[in-house]
């Protein structure tokens, strides 16, 4: 009898790796969890964080959308907002295998927009803009596999991306208008759907909506730089009139990434967490080459965290993981405030 059982007694014997790769698992929904709740305030940083260390820990984001997907995304407009905040963070600061083994989940955010833009509550129209972008960033990726998540990339990467082919350029800035577009989307619809009496900075609801801004300054403020620096490539080669598309579609976004600009850093909120690039008043002329050598790169700027004791000590080797800790309502009750720029123009 204890012959045939003892099989089965093996057989149920976790080896040691079993136990740890169950650790990570519970500790990864653990941290999800916590990061993408019900409650209507800003993700917390240090869950996010954990999450996105998980994927360099196993080299893909596989436990990471095995988690979400049991969550209720569609039963709950908080879980699908903080699942889109959370799903951008890890998309530009997770492992780079992140952004190929997310390509498949497509179908969930096409479908979970569809689904809350029938919400007349004002988070509908911002889960199903989010949607759009997190798709948008995620074709982007798959098109121009060269680019990292958080779209830092060097004159030299950019030289042998192009592979200094002018045919490319011109397809991949019109990409980079593609992207830049979305984001512009979704930061109007969220400062449209702010109030001054529910939904400012310094209250946990406004705070939860405005919070996906963080890295959408820094998406944005990558792109515009790389946008600077193509077209001017592209005008030292070709032809004025054939870029002539390309400087209108430039101009008019210039003049709303930077009251976009404008305006977030007039918001409380974020003198704590982000040093915003303010653009200068004139965008660059791509008539005249000899611009390119006063153009200055205006970079978003994380700022360190509050309480350093919160950073993992594996954060240094892997990637600049954070935006700092999110403020809380009780936190800045006690701080002088300035008034908030609760609008954005179109």
């Amino acid at each position: 009898m204890s012959s045939l059982s003892l099989p089965r007694v093996l057989q149920n014997r976790k080896t040691s790796l079993d136990q740890e790769r169950e650790h990570f698992e519970k500790m990864q929904a653990a941290s999800i969890t916590k990061a993408i709740n019900t409650l209507e305030n800003p993700v917390k940083e240090k869950h996010a964080r954990n999450a996105i260390i998980g994927t360099f820990q196993e080299k893909s984001a596989e436990t990471f959308w095995r988690c979400v997907t049991k969550l209720p995304l569609q039963e709950h407009r908080i879980v699908a907002w903080k699942f889109c905040h959370v799903l951008h963070k890890v998309l530009r600061e997770g492992h780079p295998n992140v952004l190929a083994s997310s390509q498949r989940h497509k179908t969930l955010l096409q479908d979970l927009g569809k689904l809350w833009v029938h919400l007349k509550d004002g988070y509908g129209k911002l889960i199903q803009q989010y949607c759009q972008l997190l798709l948008t960033k995620l074709d982007f990726h798959r098109r121009n596999p060269g680019f990292p998540g958080n779209l830092v990339l060097s004159e030299e990467d950019l030289c042998r991306i192009g592979d200094n082919d002018v045919n490319n350029y011109f397809q991949m800035c019109v990409e980079m208008f593609d992207y830049i577009d979305e984001i512009l989307g979704l930061q109007s619809a969220i400062f449209g759907s702010l109030d001054m009496s529910r939904s400012n900075s310094m209250t946990s609801h406004g705070q939860c909506r405005l919070a996906p801004l963080l890295p959408c300054i820094l998406d944005s403020a990558q792109l515009y730089d790389l946008c600077v620096k193509i077209l001017f490539k592209m005008h030292a080669t070709l032809p004025p009139d054939l870029l002539s598309g390309h400087r209108k579609r430039f101009l008019r976004q210039f003049t709303i990434l930077r009251q976009f600009y404008l305006g977030s850093s007039n918001l409380q909120y974020f003198k704590t967490l982000i040093q915003i690039p303010l653009l200068p008043e004139n965008p660059p002329n791509f008539l005249v080459q000899a611009e390119l050598s006063t153009y200055v790169t205006q970079a978003a700027i994380v700022l360190p965290d509050e309480d350093p004791s919160e950073n993992n000590s594996m954060i240094g080797e892997l990637v600049d993981l954070g935006i700092g800790n999110s403020v809380t309502s009780s936190e800045t009750s006690q701080r002088s405030l300035s008034p908030d720029l609760l609008t954005q123009s179109r």
